[in-house]
C-alpha cells in the first residue's frame, strides 16, 4: 500500500520504466497528479509528449511536445469537436508517438462503457509495445470493470502529509513573493525545525 507520496512516485517511476500501458491513479487532486508526473521525468518533461483529455476540451496537449503531438494526431480538426467522447480520443490515441503519456481525466465515470472499456483495452498492446502510457485518472476508492482490472495497474497517490503541506504553502509566499509579510503563526510553524 502506497503511504507517501515518495512511495507513489517510486511506483509511477517503476511503471514508466518497464513500459506499463495502462496505469489508473486514484487521485483527489489530478491536476497535482500530473504535475507530479511531470516533475517526475527527470528532465525529459520537455521531451515526453504529456497530453491530457476531458469531456469539455477533448485531446489537448500539457507541454509543448504534447501540444505538437495532439495537433498531429487531430490534424487540424477541432479538438472538442473530434476528440470529446472518450471513445474518439482513444481511437486517436492509437496514433500517439512513442513515450507519450496521455492523462484521462474522471475515467471512473467512462471505463464501465463497453466501447470505452474496449477501446483501454485496444491500447494495452500498441501502447506497450512503443512505451506509451494511458494514465486514468480517477477518484479515490473507484474500482475497475473486471474487463479490466487485469490489465491496468492501479495506484492511490495519497493525501499530502504535514510535511508535504509545509512545502506547498511555503512555495506559495515564495512564488508570490510574500515571505516577508508571512503572519509571524505561519512563519514560526513552516521554519524547518
Amino acid at each position: 500500500m502506497i503511504r507517501t507520496v515518495e512511495e507513489f512516485v517510486s511506483a509511477f517511476k517503476a511503471a514508466r520504466r518497464v513500459s506499463t500501458p495502462l496505469v489508473m491513479v486514484r487521485t483527489a487532486d489530478p491536476a497535482s497528479t500530473m504535475e507530479t508526473v511531470a516533475r517526475l521525468l527527470n528532465g525529459q518533461g520537455e521531451e515526453t509528449a504529456l497530453l491530457v483529455w476531458d469531456i469539455m476540451h477533448g485531446l489537448s496537449g500539457a507541454n509543448r511536445p504534447g501540444k505538437a503531438e495532439a495537433a498531429r494526431v487531430l490534424d487540424g480538426g477541432d479538438p472538442a469537436m473530434v476528440s470529446a467522447r472518450p471513445s474518439d480520443a482513444l481511437v486517436l490515441a492509437e496514433k500517439l508517438a512513442e513515450d507519450s503519456i496521455l492523462f484521462l481525466f474522471n475515467a471512473h465515470r467512462f471505463y464501465a462503457d463497453a466501447v470505452v472499456m474496449q477501446g483501454i483495452w485496444n491500447l494495452r498492446d500498441r501502447f506497450k509495445a512503443g512505451g506509451r502510457m494511458l494514465a486514468m485518472l480517477a477518484a479515490p476508492g473507484t474500482s475497475l470493470p473486471n474487463e479490466l482490472a487485469q490489465d491496468v495497474l492501479v495506484l492511490d497517490e495519497p493525501l499530502p502529509s504535514i510535511d508535504d503541506l509545509k512545502g506547498i504553502v511555503r512555495g506559495v509566499f515564495s512564488d508570490a513573493q510574500l515571505g516577508s509579510r508571512m503572519p509571524p503563526f505561519w512563519r514560526k510553524r513552516l521554519t524547518p525545525s
